[in-house]
């Protein structure tokens, strides 16, 4: 009896370093889950005190998380369609991502009473991995593979706003304490 051959489809030949990307967006959206529910734990180490922080600041911080782990998970779940836009969605997320990263633990070294923390080093690898990310989606695999026109959805430009824009706002509370 002769074994089935293989068909090779355009699905079969998609990048493994999408997979990878996909891979990663999960863990890092279940990061973010868990930070939406740590954010109301009403308290915040700064340095080496411990602050309350407002119930404003909580729900705040809380949304700021939810909002991007529900963009990661759009974006996981589209990252094996085809359309540029895709692509395009996830540079801007991790480099998004990877800027307010590296603005928050910049001011977190330089703002006095603010000093790094052992967690700062865990921030710096997740920036590694964001911009290790982005090099993997400037491929020429996974450049060829997006090859479908079309624009980005506002749902998505609009939730890659939202989040940069409670993000900034919460670093800005943050140097404040």
């Amino acid at each position: 009896m002769p074994s089935p051959s293989p068909i090779t489809t355009a699905e079969e030949r998609r990048p493994a370093a999408i997979l990878a990307i996909y891979s990663w967006d999960m863990v890092l959206a279940l990061l973010a889950l868990l930070g939406a529910l740590a954010a109301f734990g009403g308290q915040a180490t700064v340095g080496s005190r411990t602050v309350s922080v407002s119930l404003g600041e909580q729900v705040l911080a809380a949304v700021e998380s939810a909002s991007f782990a529900g963009l990661l998970i759009i974006l996981a779940t589209l990252l094996t369609r085809r359309r540029r836009w895709v692509r395009r969605a996830q540079i801007v997320t991790l480099a998004t991502a990877i800027a307010l990263g590296a603005v928050s633990l910049l001011l977190a070294a330089v703002v006095p009473g603010q000093g790094l923390q052992a967690s700062a080093l865990t921030a710096l690898l997740v920036l590694v991995v964001d911009a290790a990310a982005i090099l993997a989606l400037t491929g020429q695999k996974v450049i060829g593979w997006y090859e479908q026109d079309g624009a980005m959805p506002r749902y998505i430009s609009g939730t890659i706003a939202f989040w940069a824009t409670t993000s900034a706002v919460l670093i800005v509370l943050q140097t404040l304490r």
